[in-house]
């Protein structure tokens, strides 16, 4: 298996390039849009659940995350075989076979028998998240996130010996756009707690409002509401906002990226 993590992208004879299993894997995921969605529709949702995949000295681990990006347990090792278009995706101790398609993989229901002592399985892999069976046999969807950056300035309780207002500056504060949190102040930094949380919002049919890239802000006296928020275009590379009493701003891994290449595109 040395040197996995770097094999071309694969793809069958007629078919899309599919990458393989573990390239499409490394990433951080979540499924907020989907509890999200589904409270607010009066529906009952699944376990709210964060998974980050990383590759680590050539194998691949499985790390169950809360919102702030913290390990909510012990990691699982992930390994992986492919022979032609199967595979068999292996996570702790239990494997699964797995079969290529045009979107990416699936897991195969004519081999899979054995059964796993887990609380969830992976059930699908593509490039726009991870799905997942919990042992009840509900299934739920684990989006792919962008990671960003931000930077905020929280008021300090105490001010300046002139009397003005003394500012807390964070920087490279670190969250991704599928309801990951970050918190800034709090502690011995004079400064209140607050909470920045962001996502990349996919209304559901029939609403027509268009997607959008949404930056909030919490107190961590209640967590689940936010005392403001401020939202951009869906492709933007930054969102920000400007209370007065506080200030923020994130910039999306990858989309000024993006932006520059379709300037350049425009001008050719």
């Amino acid at each position: 298996m040395t040197g996995l993590w770097a094999l071309p992208i694969l793809a069958a004879a007629g078919a899309p390039e599919i990458a393989t299993i573990p390239q499409m894997l490394v990433g951080t995921y979540s499924n907020e849009e989907q509890v999200y969605f589904q409270s607010d529709a009066g529906k009952t949702p699944p376990p709210w659940l964060s998974l980050k995949i990383v590759e680590q000295d050539g194998q691949l681990l499985l790390h169950e995350i809360n919102a702030y990006g913290e390990d909510a347990g012990p990691p699982k090792p992930v390994s992986f075989s492919e022979a032609n278009n199967d595979a068999t995706l292996k996570v702790g101790d239990c494997a699964r076979f797995f079969e290529k398609n045009a979107q990416g993989w699936a897991i195969s229901v004519r081999q899979n028998r054995m059964r796993c002592q887990q609380k969830y399985q992976i059930t699908k892999v593509d490039e726009g998240g991870i799905s997942l069976k919990f042992t009840d046999g509900t299934e739920t969807l684990l989006k792919r996130a962008r990671a960003a950056q931000c930077w905020a300035a929280v008021p300090k309780k105490a001010k300046k010996e002139d009397g003005s207002t003394d500012w807390l500056f964070g920087q490279k504060l670190e969250l991704h756009d599928q309801g990951g949190r970050v918190k800034v102040g709090g502690g011995e930094t004079g400064a209140e707690e607050i909470i920045l949380r962001m996502r990349a919002v996919h209304w559901p049919p029939p609403s027509t409002n268009r997607p959008s890239m949404v930056l909030y802000v919490h107190k961590p006296d209640d967590p689940d509401s936010a005392i403001s928020y401020s939202w951009a275009d869906i492709d933007a590379s930054r969102v920000g906002l400007n209370l007065r009493w506080m200030q923020a701003s994130c910039t999306i891994e990858g989309a000024e990226r993006s932006s520059e290449m379709s300037k350049t595109n425009f001008r050719d």
